[in-house]
């Protein structure tokens, strides 16, 4: 694939709008620009403590693995994922002499945002990250938001599952599967969003961002790698705080608290899950085909569809 498909010079992107700073990146709304394979709103997302250090060759297989999907795929990827579209660079010449200093990504949907109470009785528009899941119905609704029933609950497990299964079959780590990576909306049909994704890697490369295990995310060893493995543990115990909402679900318990929730089949996929033998953990598609079986909820308005 050719330099000018995958990257683009700082000076085109034209005007941009401050949209958040964090640690280690600043957000550009980016009214000016868009691309030709891209029907949707966005961002240049702009590293700060990083810029020019990260590789550009491992930034280039991420965008080519999306821009060689079929039509009909890359719009359900778009979807799901806030994907690297284009690497954002100081200039539009050779690639050897490029100098990486961001990515331009779709910005996240209003749909997948949440008014919540701040100082003074002020209010703020957030990302809604699936750690409020986490929280129970008192507490959610303390921040002012609903409380997602049982088989709302269940459909978010099952996209989640269903997303990190085909990123894993196209060779990809995603790594970071924490509370903050993963938003949610409930309407107007319950799903997930997938942020931060130029921190993913193809199995067998090195990581294009330096990504550490979030706390409360660790696998058993500390110092395991980021990997397919590392992927499927924080799945599983994704899934147990999702569906037993409002207790501390640590791997030591996850088994006991969802007990009353999965039938005998979920539990040992969540015993497994938590193993600490990384070849022990059930596939990502193990979790999607019991998921969607509805098994153990016996959810009443669980929609199946894709």
């Amino acid at each position: 694939m050719r330099w000018q498909d995958i990257a683009v010079g700082r000076q085109r992107l034209g005007q941009v709008d401050l949209l958040s700073r964090g640690g280690q990146a600043v957000i550009y709304r980016l009214p000016e620009f868009d691309l030709p394979d891209v029907a949707v709103p966005l961002v240049y997302k702009e590293y700060r403590s990083v810029v020019g250090r990260v590789p550009a060759q491992g930034l280039a297989n991420i965008i080519a693995l999306r821009l060689a999907l079929p039509a009909d795929q890359r719009l359900w990827f778009d979807t799901h994922l806030t994907w690297p579209l284009r690497i954002v660079v100081d200039n539009d010449g050779a690639f050897a002499r490029a100098k990486v200093l961001g990515v331009v990504m779709r910005l996240i949907p209003d749909a997948f945002f949440q008014v919540f109470p701040a100082a003074a009785g002020r209010l703020e528009r957030q990302p809604s990250e699936a750690r409020s899941l986490f929280a129970g119905p008192d507490e959610m609704r303390a921040l002012g938001l609903p409380f997602p029933n049982r088989a709302q609950r269940w459909w978010l497990c099952l996209r989640l599952a269903y997303l990190v299964a085909f990123l894993h079959n196209q060779g990809i780590v995603f790594g970071d599967i924490s509370a903050r990576n993963v938003l949610y909306r409930l309407r107007p049909t319950p799903d997930v969003l997938l942020v931060d994704c130029d921190a993913v890697r193809k199995v067998g490369n090195a990581a294009v961002v330096d990504q550490g295990h979030t706390p409360d995310f660790f696998p058993p060893a500390v110092h395991e790698p980021q990997s397919i493995s590392s992927d499927l543990f924080k799945l599983g115990l994704f899934i147990a705080r999702i569906l037993a909402p409002g207790r501390a679900v640590t791997p030591d318990i996850a088994t006991q608290v969802v007990d009353g929730v999965f039938d005998r089949t979920g539990v040992n996929l969540v015993r497994a899950s938590l193993s600490t033998d990384p070849q022990a953990r059930p596939a990502a598609l193990a979790w999607y085909r019991y998921l969607r079986s509805g098994a153990g909820s016996h959810p009443t308005t669980l929609p199946l569809g894709r």
